[in-house]
């Protein structure tokens, strides 16, 4: 046996991809590529928003395909319901599992998660259009599904672009792209830009933040209580405990801060009798924006904000 000089094997470590408009567009192709049939199911998580500016995201290329699906349970902190999760896998005929990574942040039971997913042999597309840098700078994500998708507008300052990216055993998925009805993707590439430094400057930003929100402890909680190593917020996810999260959201926002809370509406098949977690945690939570151009003052003073709009709030909620 010898050692090569240089690497030589043109496809050791590969990921494959493609671009298009935006990662809806990508899921979508994804999804005709695998070919579902009539009574396949698409399995998603209990925790998908909609709104009329921009639909509901993951779940729009599944009604446009006309595609049978169904949702797994999230619990109080955004976390799969594993038990739930396989239930479902053991009782429906799931061709599709979809995996999202909320705000950047890797689910806990994710290896768990994807352990199980082989055993009844679906295919796991991981939803990363939160978690770009948690895949590429940490490493944290993308590797034990089959594809992933990314949403460039939503971590980088570009107006559009996403990509669906595949590991080796779906490569051939990809032969029949070109085929399909895909859109032009006219958009910088995200290594264009230094995504490590980008990512390092998201991370610093959380941590500032998480030290900044300690004085409303019993105002607030926090979504995740620690940033594991290699993830990468797209935002920081807090929960308002004893005021209108609306109110707040107004009040930030009016002051210019540009706070968001996202799924906030959920879709309508996500029940609120059977999913009551999914819509108690809509209507509580609130995402910050700990983004590669704030600096530290504007944390400080936003945290300030935030502060004082609580100790105003006209809205009491139990």
């Amino acid at each position: 046996m010898s050692i090569n000089k240089t690497p030589s094997r043109p496809n050791n470590y590969v990921r494959h991809f493609r671009a298009f408009a935006n990662a809806r567009s990508a899921f979508k192709v994804f999804l005709q590529a695998v070919s579902l049939k009539p009574e396949e199911i698409v399995l998603l998580p209990a925790y998908i928003g909609w709104s009329p500016n921009e639909g509901s995201g993951v779940l729009d290329p599944v009604s446009e395909l006309n595609l049978k699906h169904a949702f797994y349970k999230m619990d109080s902190r955004l976390c799969i319901d594993v038990d739930d999760l396989e239930r479902l896998l053991k009782t429906l005929p799931v061709r599709v599992l979809v995996v999202i990574h909320y705000f950047g942040y890797v689910d806990p039971s994710y290896d768990e998660v994807m352990s199980i997913a082989r055993r009844y042999g679906v295919v796991v597309l991981e939803d990363e259009a939160h978690a770009m840098f948690t895949d590429l700078i940490g490493g944290c994500s993308g590797r034990l599904g089959d594809a992933c998708i990314f949403s460039l507008h939503k971590m980088l300052p570009v107006n559009d672009g996403g990509m669906l990216v595949v590991n080796d055993d779906y490569r051939g998925i990809l032969d029949s792209v070109d085929h399909l009805d895909s859109v032009k993707f006219k958009c910088k590439l995200p290594w264009q830009f230094d995504l490590e430094r980008i990512a390092n400057a998201r991370v610093e930003n959380a941590h500032r933040l998480q030290k900044l929100l300690e004085p409303l402890s019993g105002e607030i909680d926090l979504l995740r209580n620690d940033l594991p190593c290699g993830n990468v917020p797209q935002t920081y996810p807090i929960i308002i405990r004893n005021v209108s999260r609306d109110e707040l959201y107004f009040e930030m926002n009016n002051a210019g801060f540009g706070v968001v809370s996202l799924y906030h509406t959920l879709v309508d098949s996500i029940h609120k009798h059977e999913f009551t977690e999914s819509h108690r945690l809509s209507h509580v939570m609130l995402n910050l924006p700990v983004h590669q151009d704030v600096c530290p003052q504007d944390l400080y003073d936003m945290v300030n904000k935030l502060n004082e709009a609580i100790k105003a709030s006209s809205i009491r909620v139990e």
